[in-house]
């Protein structure tokens, strides 16, 4: 075996860091109320400078926090009603990992619980195509473990480019109700 791929086996092999295995147990407390694992990514601005010239930006990662808490205050409305906020048990709770892509652009995976059957998975897509950019919203399928979900959010913390989001009553979370 050549020694050099020995190496890299070692580090992957490497025992988590106190913060990821933290994050993980949290998760794994959880993950029996997690129905969605989402990916959402925000468009990129093309602004005209000049004749024949353009720049693009990116959103501003506040900006792109606000954006993500505002499509999940319209789906708790949708879902438990106008006043929600005010019942400290109801409302969506949500994980969210950010990270900047390679571009600049904030970038945001983000599992998801407390959401009914009834409420269809790509009309998240379609309201964040029209509002915001791209996302991608998946079953959670508790087979596989929170921790091969968290894989992606867990290595960002090595590089500390990662900010984790409690969102929701995570304090006092009851699962929704089936109707």
């Amino acid at each position: 075996m050549n020694p050099s791929s020995s190496s890299l086996q070692q580090e992957s092999v490497q025992v988590k860091s106190p913060l990821v295995a933290a994050w993980v147990d949290l998760v794994k407390r959880h993950q029996d109320q997690f129905v969605w694992y989402a990916h959402f990514t925000f468009r990129p601005n093309d602004r005209i400078i000049g004749l024949n010239r353009h720049r693009t930006t990116f959103i501003h990662p506040e900006s792109a926090n606000k954006g993500l808490r505002r499509l999940l205050h319209g789906l708790n409305r949708q879902i438990f009603g106008v006043r929600y906020w005010k019942r400290p048990h109801d409302g969506i709770i949500a994980a969210v990992a950010w990270e900047r892509q390679k571009s600049g652009n904030p970038h945001a995976h983000v599992l998801a619980g407390n959401i009914p059957d009834n409420i269809r998975r790509m009309d998240v897509v379609d309201l964040w195509f029209e509002k915001q950019g791209i996302a991608r919203v998946h079953e959670y399928r508790k087979d596989m473990g929170a921790e091969e979900y968290l894989a992606k959010m867990a290595y960002l913390f090595k590089a500390d480019h990662a900010e984790i989001d409690l969102l929701g009553p995570w304090g006092q979370f009851q699962p929704v109700p089936m109707v």
